[in-house]
């Protein structure tokens, strides 16, 4: 299915406050029934299964936009509209923003989605043996920054410990608890 349809009001702008509830605008409200039309004169029927939607933005001027508040009102008046049942069956979605045209428009392509068989994560190699700053013992260590055992990590997130003595602490050098002397 191939639709164009009319440029779709941002998120900004899509709810209003009416007696303590959060309504759909006036101006959402006149989108969803436009695009309810559009489906309507196209004799458009709800397509079943996962979707993939592709959507090229056409803004109707130069201004900065973000994609991402487009989106919403649009998939959800097609929804309403009925070219599916739920937009909850999207399962592939791109938007890419092309080049403006007056008045602005939207082209979307929706289509049923065959998943492909995911790549699986490359293995997991096992970093550099190192010895535990706490407890001494050899362990695999996944980076620099990592010198502890997985063991001594539980152990330190268990350790309730205030703003205030942490910051008391920054700076000063411990063994086992005690305070080392140093030499200055």
């Amino acid at each position: 299915m191939d639709l164009e349809l009319p440029y779709p009001p941002s998120v900004n702008h899509l709810w209003r406050h009416y007696r303590n509830r959060t309504v759909l605008s006036r101006e959402g409200r006149e989108y969803r029934r436009a695009v309810k039309l559009v489906l309507a004169t196209r004799s458009v029927r709800p397509i079943l299964g996962p979707l993939a939607v592709a959507i090229e933005v056409h803004p109707p001027d130069a201004r900065r936009r973000d994609l991402d508040n487009l989106h919403k009102i649009l998939l959800d008046s097609m929804g309403n509209g009925g070219a599916y049942f739920d937009d909850s069956q999207i399962d592939k979605l791109t938007i890419t923003r092309c080049d403006k045209i007056p008045g602005g428009k939207v082209r979307v392509q929706v289509m049923p989605f065959t998943s492909q068989p995911a790549e699986l994560p490359p293995p997991v190699t096992p970093g550099k043996t190192r010895s535990c700053l706490k407890c001494s013992k050899a362990f695999d260590s996944s980076g620099p920054a990592n010198r502890m055992c997985p063991a001594c990590q539980r152990a330190n997130a268990r350790i309730a410990i205030s703003d205030e003595e942490l910051e008391a602490q920054r700076g000063r050098k411990f063994c086992n608890g005690e305070l080392l002397r140093t030499a200055s």
